[in-house]
């Protein structure tokens, strides 16, 4: 691996080779805010943190003030965005590695954490801007959520 991939050190339990995958990606940047120089590695962490939270059920805490950068990132579904971006940007390989790591965070997320009712909701509460679904994470409880 060049010496450049691992200026940020190993990625949370990845190979090298998609150790390096995500630096280059990283370095390259592009449209998507979520992909910069170190910050996979500072959502994987935040990621599984939040997964290992001790008690039974984890309920999501929204970010406190959503449109700073980096506090936007205290609501776990924000960082769960940052993954996805990642994820859809890697190639081949390093990307179905990506997905697994993923995945298997996922599931404690989805087992933890309560799917949002749908009563009471309005039509396109659970869409995007742009109309599109909402992602699966997006439609977890949040622990200002009414009961």
């Amino acid at each position: 691996m060049p010496r450049w991939a691992d200026a940020y050190g190993p990625l949370d339990r990845l190979s090298p080779a998609t150790c390096a995958a995500v630096r280059v990606l990283e370095l390259a940047g592009g449209p998507d805010p979520h992909i910069a120089p170190g910050r996979t590695a500072l959502l994987l962490a935040a990621y599984r943190d939040f997964t290992r939270r001790p008690g039974g059920v984890l309920l999501v805490v929204p970010s406190a003030m959503p449109s700073c950068p980096g506090c936007a990132y205290d609501d776990v579904t924000v960082v769960r965005d940052g993954l996805q971006a990642v994820y859809l940007a890697l190639p081949g390989r390093p990307r179905a590695e990506f997905g697994r790591l993923l995945a298997g965070l996922d599931a404690v997320f989805r087992r933890r954490t309560l799917p949002e009712p749908a009563v009471g909701l309005t039509v396109g509460a659970w869409t995007d801007p742009d109309g599109t679904p909402a992602p699966w994470w997006r439609r977890r409880r949040y622990a200002d959520a009414p009961a």
